[in-house]
């Protein structure tokens, strides 16, 4: 049997995987996955994610207002047998997603963000635009002739095979395609305007989508325009050329007296638990500091700061990193051994030195490279606790900033019961314009060390140019 016919007999039984999109009527691969199929994996899915990203937020009220939307707009879709739930993530970041089944996402960093409710719901249609057009269902039909193709592939031959192989593994990694964006993107057209939202609104919040992941490629040292490349690999995507064409399908979604709703959906956000909290640590301008397991550090000037669930990251100048994590395998014995043997046993590190911070044994050593010059600094928290610095830097920037990068590694110390007790999170709070407020003034009120300016306007949508009319309101975050 020759390799084309035997690519053949792999495909042909899978023909009857063929379906229809509920969405247009046309023909999509699904593998033959099925509706109930989609169903389970939603629901098995759930407390996976639930967990994942810090279970669910939100009052009742909270929730079921933004069920309530999501609701009102799964209810102008083609799916309506499928049952529908929409859940409000614990998680600072700015995301929305969906899963198979009718299990639609949005964080609570995301409600923070919007500023309608047109906008919300410009989200939610869009989340629910890849379940009704069986998005999921197509991406596991590519998957699976993915798989056949990487092993019948080979009749291409040579480089060429490897590449296709390889392009259509990576492609169903994560996010979508770019047309099935765009599909979700011109769904959540049809169905704001069937719900008679303001289709207007997804241009404006993928404007501020855009923005905010503009400003954090720059906190990162990273450039910006990286984010006009469509990344294949994204959860949502916010390229310029996406931000026109939403802004040109909004023109021709006409709806009479368009639903904003901004007031109502700023009383809903009101005093919203705003970055990170407790189980998470606060970033507090340079400091860390956990109130839960209760420990404080101190990055140096002109870091930013990031916290995520595995680790927390400051992007220094000229490309330095400060990487802060819990160590996942605890070793007995003094923290030399752990950081020569344990750690960094593949490092061929040296100037290993035992020292002594805020009362805690702890060890420190380094390794030069041509790339980054690395530091490793361990500390002993407590039975079975280890935390762990990694501080990278370039060569040519290594000596510059040892002073301040010490000083992180001595700031590294446990919280008192009390002191951490008084430690509260950052919230989301309303204010009125009164006269003589500007977007700078407002901004400085802003508790963090870098880009007030660029995050109040982010938050609000507007620019430091604009002239505030006393009596609108704004979103700001305090304590």
């Amino acid at each position: 049997m020759t390799r084309t016919l035997l690519a053949a007999t792999m495909v042909l039984p899978l023909l009857g995987g063929c379906a229809t999109n509920p969405t247009t009527g046309g023909a999509i691969f699904t593998g033959g996955l099925s509706q109930q199929e989609e169903i389970r994996i939603g629901r098995l899915n759930h407390p996976v994610i639930l967990k994942q990203y810090g279970g669910e937020y939100g009052t009742p009220e909270l929730r079921r207002y933004v069920e309530s939307i999501g609701q009102f707009l799964a209810s102008t879709a083609e799916r309506p047998d499928l049952k529908f739930k929409f859940t409000v993530l614990n998680s600072e970041s700015v995301n929305a997603f969906a899963t198979p089944g009718g299990y639609v996402y949005v964080t609570r960093g995301l409600l923070a963000l919007a500023d309608n409710e047109a906008q919300l719901a410009a989200v939610l249609a869009h989340e629910i635009g890849h379940i009704t057009a069986r998005h999921h269902a197509q991406r596991s039909g590519q998957s699976l002739l993915a798989n056949i193709g990487l092993g019948a592939v080979g009749a291409l031959g040579g480089r060429a095979a490897a590449n296709l192989g390889q392009f259509a593994a990576i492609g169903i990694l994560r996010g979508f395609s770019r047309e099935h964006e765009r599909e979700a993107d011109s769904l959540s057209m049809r169905y704001m305007a069937r719900a008679g939202f303001d289709p207007g609104a997804m241009a404006e919040f993928l404007r501020k989508l855009r923005a905010n992941a503009r400003l954090t490629k720059i906190r990162r040292g990273e450039s910006p325009d990286a984010v006009d490349r469509f990344d294949y690999l994204a959860t949502h995507p916010a390229p310029a050329e996406r931000v026109e064409l939403a802004a040109e399908m909004a023109r021709h979604a006409a709806v009479r007296d368009p639903v904003t709703g901004r007031d109502v959906y700023l009383s809903k956000i009101s005093g919203m638990l705003y970055g990170g909290d407790p189980e998470q640590g606060f970033v507090r301008k340079r400091d860390f500091l956990h109130p839960k397991l209760r420990f404080a550090f101190r990055v140096p000037p002109g870091f930013s700061v990031l916290n995520s669930r595995k680790a927390v990251i400051a992007f220094g100048p000229d490309g330095a990193r400060i990487l802060f994590d819990h160590a996942p395998r605890p070793a007995d014995g003094p923290m030399t051994f752990y950081l020569r043997e344990v750690w960094g046993g593949k490092l061929q590190l040296e100037d290993l030195e035992a020292i002594e911070v805020n009362g805690l044994e702890a060890a420190t050593a380094q390794r030069r490279g041509r790339a980054h010059d690395l530091r490793l600094v361990a500390y002993r928290a407590g039975p079975g606790t280890i935390y762990r610095f990694l501080f990278l830097t370039p060569p040519d920037r290594t000596r510059s900033l040892s002073t301040e990068l010490r000083r992180t590694t001595y700031s590294f110390r446990l919280l008192s019961a009390a002191e951490a007790a008084q430690l509260r999170p950052h919230k989301l709070r309303i204010v009125t314009v009164a006269p003589g407020d500007t977007v700078e003034s407002l901004a400085r009120s802003l508790p963090y060390a870098d880009h007030q300016v660029e995050r109040f306007e982010i938050l609000n949508g507007i620019s430091r140019t604009e002239r505030l009319r006393p009596g609108r309101k704004l979103k700001t975050v305090g304590e």
